[in-house]
């Protein structure tokens, strides 16, 4: 009967240790990197929600602006021309006033899925409505034009948004 050793009964547990540790580690470095691809691209999917629900929103603003501007210009014509009816179509404000309380909320959010440069161009869009209705109220200005210049800054907001969403998500 031969007897074991300290030193076999050690390389058999060492044989034993360095596999077990070595996969241990292996499959801690791969959790973490999938962990945070996952994160990364979770990240980038609300990102990218974000973005596309600001811009759907500035659609639907642009096309309720443009309207307004046919509409009032029609009914400008109409009352300062004898041969010209009143537009039988209208303008759906409180479609455009839900819209702009979601672009609000989406203002307010901001900070955690937009970007600081869409961040400052939602402000602009805020701040350019509460000038027109001033520009309408105050100094009584044509509705249309009021409408048609917004129908314009919203255009280069979408633009410029675009251009933001494309670095921010990295699509170029």
């Amino acid at each position: 009967m031969s007897s074991i050793t300290a030193t076999e009964v050690g390389t058999f547990f060492l044989s034993l240790i360095v596999p077990i540790a070595t996969g241990i580690v292996a499959a801690g470095f791969t959790a973490y990197f999938a962990l945070n691809r996952f994160y990364r691209e979770k990240w980038w999917e609300k990102k990218f929600v974000a973005y596309n629900s600001v811009l759907d929103n500035l659609f639907e603003i642009n096309e309720i602006y443009k309207a307004a501007s046919l509409y009032y210009e029609k009914e400008w014509i109409a009352q300062n021309n004898d041969n010209y009816s009143f537009p039988e179509d209208n303008v759906d404000w409180d479609k455009f006033h839900q819209i702009k309380a979601q672009l609000l909320r989406m203002y307010a959010f901001s900070p955690i899925s937009l970007s600081l440069a869409s961040r400052t161009l939602l402000k602009s869009f805020f701040e350019a409505d509460k000038e027109a209705e001033r520009r309408t109220f105050e100094d009584g200005e044509h509705d249309f034009r009021i409408y048609d210049s917004m129908s314009s800054k919203i255009e280069e907001i979408i633009e410029a948004i675009v251009r933001d969403a494309e670095s921010e998500l990295k699509f170029k």
